[in-house]
């Protein structure tokens, strides 16, 4: 299990010098996390493309970051450097994520059944991923409305809107259609 790092973190600074280098690369500076795996602090930029990102893009973009990584140190201490795509099952965290992909289906993952969050739950018609009941659900998948003042505005399959609080959320990943 990843444990992010709090306070004093290099992120901002990490985040700064990676974000000029993905823009004159034609890339998108999907997301950065300074993390603790296994008692090694990992940093990992997720970056990404409007046409895609493959393994050459993630290694050009490793070179250029360890680079200005080394010549800046913002990490005290040794870390390992990850460059990964944000993939087609992305996660959503910052607000200009859920604004991309207002309209879109979205994979919900919650700390508690939503229930517990919405006296509503039962009468929604979603695509339930971990349980048979809504109310019991963790998991379930809906349709993203849009994001603000720190709620995540959703639609069931049946077009009714419901709000949750993004506290409540553990996880918001675009969902993918497999069939």
């Amino acid at each position: 299990m990843a444990k992010r790092e709090k306070g004093g973190s290099a992120l901002p600074q990490c985040e700064a010098l990676a974000a000029p280098l993905a823009q004159s690369m034609e890339l998108i500076l999907w997301d950065t996390e300074l993390v603790k795996e296994g008692g090694t602090l990992v940093l990992r930029y997720t970056i990404d493309r409007e046409d895609g990102v493959d393994l050459d893009a993630c290694e050009a973009f490793s070179r250029a970051v360890e680079q200005a990584l080394d010549e800046a140190d913002p990490i005290p201490g040794s870390y390992r450097l990850e460059v990964q795509s944000a993939g087609i099952d992305r996660p959503l965290k910052h607000p200009w994520h859920f604004a991309r992909y207002e309209g879109e289906a979205v994979e919900i993952k919650l700390y508690a059944p939503l229930g517990g969050a919405l006296p509503e739950a039962k009468e929604l018609e979603l695509t339930l991923l971990d349980a048979r009941q809504p109310a019991a659900v963790k998991r379930f998948e809906a349709t993203l409305i849009g994001l603000a003042d720190g709620t995540l505005t959703l639609a069931d399959r049946a077009e009714r809107r419901f709000s949750l609080p993004l506290a409540d959320i553990a996880q918001v990943r675009l969902a993918v259609d497999w069939s």
